[in-house]
């Protein structure tokens, strides 16, 4: 067992939020062994999820606020100490500067990225907000609810989620691109 299933099982729903401002975890690990827990151990699923929700919009807060205010110089040690891949943060930046908001839908995906970015793009606060807490709802739902009806079997899941996040990724973008161009084209047909 991992030190986080340990923080998970110690302190439950204070655990969720510690596990989750650790940035080296993966969050669908994370949601999917609360899950298990609350089934398990006949814990709150909402207190939970709400633990998770807090956990990851604190994370993604703390980030976006180092990076809005500290600009480049905190961003190239953030790099370094958080080993991010320069191509993948050369990827998020053009993403962001083209879609703005909309891309933040991803961040539970990777969610070191997106709130580096976000402030170092200076986007509207309450846009990162209204995206980071949309996107992780889904997210932390779908694998919450995994761990639940999974229980002993949970990392099956998240594990698969793990091996094939490329392709998800791409759906995902797919996704997002097809609802994008459907909001487009009713923006079009009413003005």
């Amino acid at each position: 067992m991992g030190n986080w299933q340990t923080w998970l099982e110690l302190y439950s729903y204070w655990g969720v939020i510690l596990a989750l401002l650790a940035h080296f975890i993966p969050t669908e690990l994370i949601m999917g062994y609360a899950g298990y827990l609350v089934a398990s151990n006949h814990m709150s699923f909402l207190l939970m999820f709400g633990a998770g929700l807090i956990g990851f919009y604190v994370s993604q807060s703390i980030l976006y606020v180092l990076a809005y205010y500290g600009g480049e110089r905190v961003l190239s040690f953030l790099k370094r100490w958080l080993h991010v891949n320069p191509e993948r943060m050369q990827m998020v930046e053009t993403n962001l500067r083209a879609y703005g908001g909309w891309y933040l839908l991803l961040s539970p995906i990777w969610k070191t990225l997106f709130g580096l970015m976000a402030g170092i793009l200076r986007l509207r606060f309450s846009t990162f907000t209204l995206s980071t807490l949309v996107s992780f709802t889904v997210w932390s739902l779908f694998f919450m609810t995994s761990g639940y009806l999974l229980q002993e079997r949970w990392t099956i899941v998240a594990t698969f989620t793990i091996r094939h996040l490329s392709w998800i990724v791409i759906v995902s973008i797919v996704i997002f691109l097809l609802m994008r161009t459907i909001i487009k084209r009713r923006k079009l047909k009413k003005g």
